[in-house]
């Protein structure tokens, strides 16, 4: 799995995240903490999808999901710590 693409795309991902639930370009006030408790869940979700595509012999779309989950993941617990 290519490790720059991965990391490519969790950028984009929890950027993407940052300016859409964070930012206030987009919302006058930001979202609760809680909010982030459904990203893991998602972030768990695109996780075991990439080792499920990995395992079953389509390597191309592994990347893509784990720089989902790990940009989402990455994001939510950022939020909550941080919050």
């Amino acid at each position: 799995m290519p490790l720059g693409r991965v990391l490519a795309i969790a950028l984009a991902v929890a950027a993407v995240c940052w300016l859409m639930v964070d930012s206030g370009a987009f919302s006058a006030e930001p979202r609760p903490k809680l909010m982030s408790m459904p990203m893991l869940i998602l972030s768990l979700v695109f996780g075991l999808s990439a080792w499920a595509t990995h395992v079953a012999g389509q390597a191309a779309r592994a990347p893509l999901l784990a720089g989902l989950s790990l940009g989402l993941g990455a994001y939510a617990v950022a939020r909550l710590v941080w919050g």
